[in-house]
C-alpha cells in the first residue's frame, strides 16, 4: 500500500501523523495473513492401509482419497500464496514510501538546525527519523518472513503429492514386481535400510522442529510484554520533553512530533509482534509437514520390504519348479 506525502514545508510535522494513524490501521486489520493448512489426523493419514508384518495393501478409494486430500490443500495453500504475495508488494510500496518520508524529513531537519531552530524540536524529528528507520527494518524482516511462509507452503503441497505418487506405486506394486528381475531383492533390501535410517532422521527433525514451535510460543508472550512496556516507557519519556514549556508554536509543534513517534512506535509493535505470530504458525506447519514425511518415509520403507519379501517368495518357486 503506497501512501504519498506532501511537499516539503514547515507543515510537514503534520504528515507523519495522518499517515501512521493510517498505517496502523492497515497493519492492525491486514497483518494477520495465515494460511490456511489441511492438517490431517494422524489416523487418517493414509486412509484404511494396512501396514503391518503381514504386508502393505493399498486400495483404490485409498489412493482417491489422498487425491482429493491433496486437491483441496492445494486450492487453500494456492489461495494464501496468493494474498500473501499481494501483501508482500504492499509490504514493498511501504518500504519505498517509508524511504522516501525519511529523506523529506533529514532534509527538514537540516533546515531547522541552518535556521537554529528549538534543540528540543530537532531532536524530537531525529527521533522520529529513528523510528522510520525501525519501520523499514520490520518491513524488510516481514516480507523475508512471509516469503519463508510461502517456501513452507509449497513444501506442504510436496508432502501431499508425494503421498499420493507412494501411494500409487504401492497400489501398482504387481505390476512393478513383474517387471523387476529376480537378483533385484538385495539391492531393494539395502534401499529398505537406507529408507529406515531416513526415518530416523525424520524423527530427529521433527524434535527439532517441536523446539522451534515451543520456542516461538515463548517469545511470542515476550515481544507483546516488551512492547507494551516500551510503548509505555516511550511516551513517558516524550512528555517530559514538554514540560515546563508555555502553550505556544514551538509547544505545539512539539506535540505533533511526539504524537507522530509515539503513532510510529504503536505500528511497529504491532508489526513485531505479528511478525512472531507468523513465525509461529509457520514452525508450526513445518512441524505438521515433518509429521507427514515420517508417515510417507515410513510408508515407502514397508513397500520396498513388501517388494524385497515378493522377490525373493518369486525367485524360491522358481527354483522349486526348475
Amino acid at each position: 500500500m503506497f501512501f504519498t506525502y506532501p511537499t516539503l514545508k514547515k507543515s510537514i510535522s503534520f504528515a507523519p501523523v495522518h499517515y501512521l494513524i493510517i498505517c496502523f490501521l492497515w497493519i492492525y486489520l491486514c497483518l494477520p495473513v495465515y494460511a490456511q493448512t489441511a492438517v490431517i489426523p494422524e489416523k487418517e493419514k493414509t486412509g484404511k492401509i494396512q501396514f503391518d508384518e503381514t504386508g502393505i495393501t493399498v486400495k483404490a478409494e485409498d489412493v482417491e482419497r489422498a487425491q482429493i486430500n491433496e486437491e483441496e490443500v492445494k486450492a487453500g495453500v494456492g489461495k494464501s500464496i496468493q494474498e500473501i504475495r499481494a501483501f508482500i508488494r504492499g509490504l514493498e510500496d511501504d518500504v519505498k514510501a517509508m524511504n522516501n518520508y525519511r529523506d523529506r524529513l533529514l532534509q527538514e531537519k537540516k533546515g531547522y538546525q541552518e535556521s537554529g531552530e528549538s534543540h528540543a524540536f530537532v531532536e524530537l524529528l531525529e527521533r522520529e527519523i529513528e523510528g522510520v528507520k525501525e519501520k523499514i527494518d520490520r518491513d524488510n524482516e516481514q516480507i523475508e518472513t512471509y516469503e519463508d511462509r510461502i517456501t513452507v507452503l509449497q513444501n506442504q503441497l510436496k508432502v501431499n503429492a508425494d503421498l499420493v505418487a507412494l501411494l500409487t506405486r504401492i497400489g501398482a506394486l504387481e505390476d512393478e514386481i513383474l517387471m523387476t528381475p529376480d537378483d533385484a531383492a538385495p539391492m531393494i533390501r539395502k534401499e529398505t535400510d537406507s529408507a529406515k535410517d531416513y526415518i530416523a532422521e525424520i524423527q530427529e527433525s521433527i524434535k527439532e522442529k517441536e523446539a522451534v514451535v515451543s520456542f516461538f510460543t515463548s517469545r511470542l508472550k515476550e515481544i507483546r510484554d516488551k512492547t507494551r512496556n516500551d510503548e509505555q516507557n516511550l511516551a513517558k519519556e516524550l512528555i517530559s520533553v514538554k514540560e515546563g514549556r508555555r502553550n505556544d508554536e514551538l509547544s505545539r509543534k512539539l506535540q505533533e512530533k511526539i504524537d507522530s513517534i509515539v503513532l510510529l512506535k504503536k505500528a511497529v509493535s504491532e508489526q513485531w509482534v505479528t511478525i512472531f505470530k507468523t513465525r509461529l504458525e509457520t514452525s508450526k506447519i513445518r512441524y505438521d509437514i515433518g509429521l507427514q514425511a515420517w508417515k510417507n518415509a515410513e510408508l515407502n520403507a514397508a513397500f520396498l520390504a513388501e517388494k524385497a519379501r515378493r522377490l525373493d517368495e518369486r525367485l524360491k518357486e522358481r527354483k522349486l519348479i526348475k
